[in-house]
C-alpha cells in the first residue's frame, strides 16, 4: 500500500494517508477539521540512485569542490 498526500479543501491542511490505490479519497477524514473533502496531491518523488548519480555528475563537471 502506497503513501499518498492529501489536501484537505475546507481548511487547507496537508497530510499523509496510506491506503490502497483503489481507496476512494471521500472516506479520508482531515485530522484537523475532521472534514471529508480532500483532493491529492502530487508529491515529488526522489530515490537514493538519482542522489548519487547528480553527486556523481557533480564531482565530474566541478572536481575542485570535493577536495
Amino acid at each position: 500500500m502506497p503513501l499518498y498526500d492529501y489536501e484537505c479543501e475546507a481548511c487547507g491542511q496537508v497530510f499523509e494517508v496510506f491506503h490502497k490505490i483503489d481507496a476512494p479519497p471521500e472516506d479520508l477524514a482531515c485530522p484537523k477539521c475532521e472534514g471529508k473533502k480532500a483532493k491529492k496531491i502530487v508529491a515529488p518523488f526522489r530515490t537514493q540512485f538519482w542522489s548519487n548519480f547528480l553527486d556523481t555528475m557533480e564531482k565530474k563537471i566541478s572536481p575542485h569542490k570535493f577536495k
